[in-house]
């Protein structure tokens, strides 16, 4: 909170993970008594800092080992959180994470192969517990042995094309998720193909995110997205409070 706040940021948003799976061990796996002290901390820091933290959540889609859709909707009220962002961690056993994900694909069979799997369960998710999907890109991250992870929209364009679709007419859009940039070489950065195509298909925020699990992370980069977004086309950034997008002109 006090390095966001020397950053000049206006205000900032905290998104722990709620996940009922233990794909990565049980200590993952949220309960009634866990969500419960993660909105007491939350609700905490919201009146001290008088509204400088956000409460946000990141919701992982589940993966039946052993939670289910049913699961993490019994477990969170919407109307709990300032802002949701829902995710996909892993699939049928499977995750980015693991090095048997990349075992038989390439990096842009990897790509499309996760975007694919989020078209099949975001239709299974109520819409009304989430705002954006994060980390579309999040195979940069993971257990590949590629010395330059750039996304190229070509990896995955039937796919994202299929996600935007029902994002843009259910009223959802996307995170950029700055913590890709950390994993591309030099001062690189990806997304501008992609995210162009999300303007050009009607989209028009998106939020950002740096993934921040670590001090020295918060606000990675924000200048280099916000500049991404500005040549996307992208005319908005938006925040959120109550569940609530708010939009600023991207200048």
């Amino acid at each position: 909170m006090e390095r966001a706040q020397k950053l000049g940021l206006a205000e900032i948003c905290i998104t722990d993970h709620v996940e009922v799976d233990a794909s990565f061990g049980h200590e993952w796996q949220a309960n009634a008594e866990t969500v419960a002290a993660l909105l007491d901390d939350l609700n905490r820091m919201q009146e001290v800092t008088n509204g400088f933290v956000k409460r946000g959540v990141e919701l992982a889609f589940p993966d039946n080992n052993p939670g289910t859709v049913e699961d993490l909707t019994r477990l969170v009220k919407p109307d709990d959180f300032d802002f949701a962002i829902i995710s996909l961690h892993q699939y049928k056993g499977d995750s980015p994470f693991f090095e048997s994900f990349f075992k038989e694909r390439t990096l842009a069979e990897a790509a499309a192969s996760y975007i694919k799997w989020i078209n099949q369960r975001i239709r299974e998710f109520p819409t009304e517990y989430y705002d954006v999907v994060g980390h579309i890109d999040v195979v940069v991250k993971g257990s590949h042995t590629c010395a330059d992870p750039s996304l190229s929209l070509s990896f995955f364009e039937e796919e994202v094309r299929e996600l935007f679709r029902f994002l843009i007419d259910k009223g959802k859009s996307l995170e950029v998720n700055t913590s890709a940039y950390r994993t591309l070489p030099g001062n690189k950065v990806h997304g501008l193909d992609w995210l162009t195509l999300f303007a050009q298909m009607g989209g028009e925020y998106v939020t950002i995110g740096s993934d921040a699990h670590r001090p020295e992370h918060i606000g990675y980069r924000l200048q280099d997205a916000i500049n991404l977004i500005r040549e996307a086309g992208i005319p908005y950034l938006a925040t959120f409070d109550k569940r609530q997008a708010i939009m600023h002109k991207v200048k």
